[in-house]
């Protein structure tokens, strides 16, 4: 049993299984195995289990070909990581299970070469709960940085990271559990559910954290950090340059690999419960499927864990400090001869391309006024249509940079603002109405609600909400002494009356038996229509006041729809009547239904006629069309390339989707939304309003 860590090879390995499309393969004996496969990879070992029978572990270093076996267990275990031992004392094996607090290891003694490997359990639960002050927690994602383990401790109120000690003493390993680092708080909604993943390598410790919705394959968002090791604080990474993740949500593995090939760096690759991969671009935090080889799913976890075999030379430290790069940008006038006698004013005698620049930065009225200003201006700045100014755009939030991004769906205009200054942080989007949006503002003292018009930059607080409130809608605009705000709890709905002093909210209780949550609440004057969580039910509240409201089902059965695995419910108001989309998964099947008023039933719409519907996952909205070809359509928040601006939307009359090209003219794209960029960065769909 050879113990010593080889170096890697100076290439990337990749080894495929199973794949009769290949003429040309070579056969490795130690995963021909039935049940075997990969769990992960450390310090050039790559994790090897199977689960027929017993539970049985292995370890295989893929460039010495050294195979060693492990004793039998008999539960399995959530993860495992394999840590080098000061002095040259071998290696240690261990594995943490995801429902007892136990730690199971087996040290690898190269000094005992003959010695019977034995398995060693020893429970950390006094520990953690010395540390953490709870009983629930449990050690998860552990991972080795700078030769030492770490690991996440995972509790409903405590989560941290810890530094798993490992001390030899004599024949024993005895392992010391020292707080660490608080992980970042994101504060995720009741909604949601989050995945936390710790890697080290080398000496840097990244923490990576996933959000979606409950029951729903769509990962909302994706947050990366990194550990500074003298402050003990976390960065949140903007850019990984040519550096690359794996993430596998079913095994809860991590991978990481520093400067890999261009087209597949910078990203965080996921592979989901369905096989497939997506790739978040962290740069550009868009959302796509991946150009990593799509093949049978063992094989693209042993291509991940070969990715971390390098060279120690060709560690990212040994390369040359790619941050020291600066982009400069120099502004050059080209020709361009200043008229010092002009009456204009000198102001405006900058490059005509500096001018188109500035115009990139102004948005509606702003647009407006510069575009009146002299001709030098007007010329720079294309003449907005009647349907951009009405039409809803897409607006989206960049917290990181600070800005705030409106683009047009129908020609693919783009403009940004800057975030106002009392908006600077991170924030949420929980509503979008008559041009106001409904923000979540992460403060350092906690969470603040706000209203915010992007046209008017007018900013209004709301009373500090009860605890857990979620999926908010407001009536009216917040200038109107009619506006109210719901939200809900799971005891029941809270109501904020805009105009009453002093301002609060009114809690409205359903009773301590009501099994329900509500999404995507729709205002119908004062009645409050909601989709229940679990989507068969549509309730209403009537006649909602300060005194009460009366509550009853609308209908009680979900429509018959054709979708294989949906992604999402919208809920929205046609007409006088309720509408209901159904998105299935890629959006591989697009239905729309109508509330029959007298039959309570759902009636399936193949046409919408002059009507609209724009979707995000904080709006369903259906307008009339201001332009007859963008009637009788679907608009996704999904961009068809990273690099432009044209939307992707679903026509009920092809059953297609297309985009529009710079001349209005409808493009085919395809039957689903495979292909498709999805935004990270906080969206919406707003309409320009100054009310």
């Amino acid at each position: 049993m050879d113990l010593e860590q080889s170096s890697c090879a100076n290439y990337e390995l990749f080894i495929a299984e199973n794949l009769e499309s290949f003429n040309q393969c070579s056969r490795i004996n130690e995963l021909q195995v039935q049940g075997r496969r990969i769990r992960a990879c450390f310090n050039g070992w790559v994790i090897l289990s199977s689960h027929l029978g017993s539970v049985l572990w292995s370890l295989w270093n893929p460039l010495t070909s050294k195979f060693i076996c492990l004793p039998p267990l008999i539960r399995d275990s959530h993860s495992c990581c394999l840590l080098p031992l000061p002095d040259d004392q071998g290696l240690v094996f261990m594995l943490l299970s995801d429902k007892i607090p136990t730690i199971v290891f087996c040290r690898l003694d190269p000094n005992k070469k003959r010695k019977r490997l034995k398995w060693t359990e020893m429970s950390y639960a006094k520990q953690l709960r010395s540390i953490s002050g709870v009983d629930d927690c449990l050690l998860e994602s552990p991972t080795c940085c700078n030769s030492k383990v770490y690991a996440l401790a995972l509790g409903t109120h405590y989560r941290s990271v810890i530094h798993l000690d490992f001390v030899v003493r004599g024949k024993e390993v005895v392992i010391s559990l020292v707080p660490l680092v608080k992980v970042p708080h994101t504060s995720p909604s009741s909604f949601h559910t989050v995945y936390s993943f710790l890697k080290g390598y080398c000496a840097k410790l990244f923490y990576i954290e996933l959000v979606h919705f409950k029951e729903e394959t769509r990962i909302l968002e994706v947050r990366l950090f990194t550990l500074d090791m003298t402050s003990m604080t976390w960065e949140e990474m903007e850019d990984l340059k040519d550096d690359i993740f794996f993430l596998d949500l079913s095994s809860y593995s991590v991978f990481y690999n520093s400067a890999v090939a261009s087209q597949i760096g910078g990203c965080v690759h996921i592979l989901g419960a369905k096989d497939n991969i997506i790739s978040f671009h962290v740069k550009e935090r868009t959302m796509s499927p991946s150009s990593v080889p799509c093949i049978v799913r063992e094989s693209q976890v042993l291509v991940w864990a070969m990715l971390e075999c390098r060279l120690e030379a060709d560690r990212p430290e040994d390369k040359q400090d790619q941050d020291t790069e600066v982009v400069i940008r120099s502004v050059n006038c080209d020709e361009t001869e200043f008229d010092s006698t002009t009456s204009e004013s000198h102001l405006l005698n900058v490059p005509f391309h500096s001018l188109e620049m500035i115009m990139e930065h102004c948005f509606v009225d702003e647009y407006i006024n510069f575009r009146a200003t002299c001709k030098r201006c007007y010329l720079a700045a294309p003449l907005l249509r009647r349907s951009q100014m009405y039409s809803p755009w897409l607006m989206v939030f960049d917290n990181y940079r600070g800005f705030v991004t409106f683009i047009d769906p129908i020609c693919g205009n783009k403009y940004t603002i800057k975030k106002p200054q009392e908006l600077k942080g991170d924030c949420r989007i929980l509503c979008s109405r008559y041009g106001w949006l409904l923000l979540l503002m992460f403060k350092s003292h906690g969470c603040e609600l706000v209203f915010f018009n992007p046209f008017t930059s007018d900013i209004r607080k709301l009373p500090e909400a009860p605890c857990g409130l979620g999926s908010l809608c407001f009536s009216e605009p917040p200038t109107s002494t009619d506006c109210m705000v719901v939200g809900f709890t799971i005891d029941g709905p809270c109501i904020h009356f805009v105009s009453r002093e002093p301002p609060s909210w009114c809690r409205l209780g359903f009773g301590t038996n009501d099994p329900f949550s509500f999404r995507f609440p729709t205002f119908s004057g004062r009645d409050i229509y909601a989709l229940c969580e679990n989507k068969e039910k549509v309730e209403v509240l009537r006649d909602v006041s300060k005194e009460g409201y009366s509550r009853e089902v609308v209908v009680d059965k979900a429509p018959r729809s054709c979708c294989g695995v949906w992604e999402g419910y919208y809920l929205s108001k046609f007409d006088q009547h309720l509408l209901l989309v159904i998105v299935a998964q890629l959006g591989k099947s697009v239905e729309v239904f109508k509330l029959n008023n007298s039959t309570k039933e759902w009636e399936k719409i193949c046409d919408l006629g002059k009507h609209m519907i724009y979707i995000s996952s904080t709006s369903c909205i259906c307008l009339e069309a201001k332009l007859p070809e963008m009637g009788n359509k679907i608009y996704f928040p999904r961009l068809l390339h990273s690099e432009d601006t044209k939307f992707v939307f679903y026509s009920l009359q092809t059953c297609m989707y297309h985009t529009f090209d710079d001349k209005n003219i409808q493009e085919y794209f395809g039957a689903d939304l495979q292909g498709t960029i999805y935004l990270c960065n906080p969206h919406t769909w707003i309409e320009p309003s100054r009310s």
